[in-house]
């Protein structure tokens, strides 16, 4: 299999829900060792670099039950799917019973097929490692109980009653949470003052990174040194030392090509990436965009290079609102600019159909919805254009334009391959910008310089010139254009 591109396309994919409707699909059960050559084509095609198995991992019975009996989730349930029964609830993917391959999807033999024929296609694969906590069930539960953050007599009275559990024998043990928001009421703290439990957490890593090809670390800021003796002072020994730092150093000593992604937030992402994450979550772009601050957005895109690389882009995943929901009309046009701008770029099921619903990740059955056809060919058009150019691989640079704030516009030159332009206008006003550029020089005629639009329905409207081009776009619309 190849190295990994500078900046991957990643596509994210809720395991348990796509391998059920396969399974429907096709008429039998279907385990990872029996995915058709079709899916694997499909990826192929749309260019991706690698696809992500969301939730791939061993979950319990206690989780299940607290997913099903949840009064604010069961509220999420019907939002999403009105006709949801307890047959339709799983655990949390994020409530880890133990680090094996879910014997649902056949287990770790299936799982080794799948990455075989994965690695045929020349796509890699990426999986979850959940550092912050684990479930109730999980066996260290029981069989290491100093792995975890326990509350004691003395200070129990002091702690919400639903932000700990009690374990058969009566002791208390805190569940896992982000300092902003309740517990995690289906999940029991790990305890990083502890350093027997760093090291068992390595070799967890050590073993995940011998499945695949890189892994997708929830919530790491949590497991930063000072986030985590603020969130749990009085209740935890002090954590000492940084875990990334000497975990990211000694897996990729021994798997040297093996990525580490994080999600992370609260400007956390520079720190991590000095602590030797490949790529952050990029949430400031998302929310710039959503908010349509294209001065933000600007100001964030001169940030040093550097940093700007090791970024994860997205208008879409898991945790966050349908792009089609949340962007509304202007969703494809700040989709084109997350996907072209220099940093990973993560792709969601269901994100190239412009389904609207997002779904909890305790349910297992999806909602029905329909296919947006205007989106797929959008998205068709813009993957076919990443295979056949290098624009993945160039610089970016801001575009001085002339004419209204509301565009914005970079480019990017990969070489002898040529160069691209990204326009996007996300306001509610047609706009019309000019700007200087040789990027066009060799173009004999407008034939030869190919556009990817987000309006489907209407041609491009722009006008060469020698020395440059004008371009009038309309309210939230999109263009990239390829001059090769």
């Amino acid at each position: 299999m190849s190295t990994w591109s500078k900046f991957p396309l990643i596509y994210e994919i809720n395991t348990r829900v796509w391998l059920r409707e396969l399974s429907s699909k096709l008429g039998q059960s279907i385990t990872l060792a029996d995915v058709p050559e079709s899916e694997f084509q499909r990826w192929r095609d749309c260019n991706f670099d690698a696809v992500w198995l969301m939730g791939i991992w061993q979950t319990g019975e206690k989780g299940r039950e607290i997913a099903t009996g949840h009064a604010g989730l069961q509220q999420d349930y019907y939002r999403t799917l009105p006709d949801w029964t307890p047959a339709d609830v799983g655990s949390s993917p994020y409530a880890v019973t133990d680090y094996a391959v879910s014997a649902e999807f056949g287990g770790e033999r299936a799982f080794k097929k799948f990455k075989a024929k994965l690695a045929a296609h020349d796509i890699k694969l990426v999986l979850d490692f959940v550092g912050n906590h684990t479930a109730l069930d999980h066996t260290w539960a029981s069989s290491h109980r100093n792995y975890y953050v326990q509350i004691s007599n003395e200070k129990i009275t002091s702690v919400d009653s639903n932000a700990y559990f009690i374990t058969p024998d009566g002791i208390a043990l805190a569940c896992g949470r982000d300092p902003y928001y309740p517990a995690w009421t289906d999940s029991l703290q790990l305890n990083y003052g502890h350093p027997d439990l760093q090291t068992a957490l390595q070799n967890v890593l050590l073993y995940i990174a011998s499945l695949c090809d890189a892994v997708r670390c929830d919530m790491a800021m949590l497991v930063i040194k000072d986030i985590f003796n603020q969130t749990w002072s009085g209740l935890a020994p002090e954590m000492t030392e940084e875990f990334w730092q000497k975990t990211i150093a000694a897996v990729k000593a021994a798997y040297p090509d093996f990525l580490f992604i994080a999600e992370a937030y609260w400007d956390t992402e520079a720190y991590l990436q000095s602590q030797g994450f490949d790529f952050t979550y990029d949430k400031r772009l998302y929310d710039r965009l959503h908010h349509g601050d294209l001065t933000g957005v600007r100001h964030h895109l001169l940030a040093d290079a550097g940093f700007q690389h090791k970024l994860v882009r997205f208008t879409e995943n898991h945790d966050e609102p349908r792009a089609a929901t949340q962007f509304g009309v202007r969703n494809k046009a700040a989709s084109l600019l997350a996907l072209t701008v220099p940093g990973m770029r993560l792709v969601h099921q269901g994100q190239i159909e412009g389904w609207r619903l997002k779904m909890p990740v305790q349910l297992l059955r999806r909602p029905q919805e329909p296919t947006d056809l205007d989106t797929v060919h959008f998205y068709s058009e813009l993957f076919r254009v990443i295979r056949n150019t290098s624009i993945t691989a160039g610089e970016i640079k801001l575009i001085d334009l002339k004419g209204p704030e509301n565009v914005i516009g970079f480019e990017r030159t990969a070489g002898h391959h040529g160069r691209t332009v990204t326009l996007v206008n996300l306001s509610e006003h047609d706009s019309e910008v000019y700007f200087f550029t040789d990027a066009f020089a060799n173009m004999q005629s407008y034939e030869h310089l190919e556009v990817v639009s987000t309006e489907q329905h209407r041609s491009p409207q722009f006008d060469l010139w020698p020395g440059g081009i004008t371009v009038r776009l309309r309210a939230n619309e999109g263009l990239l254009f390829i001059a090769q």
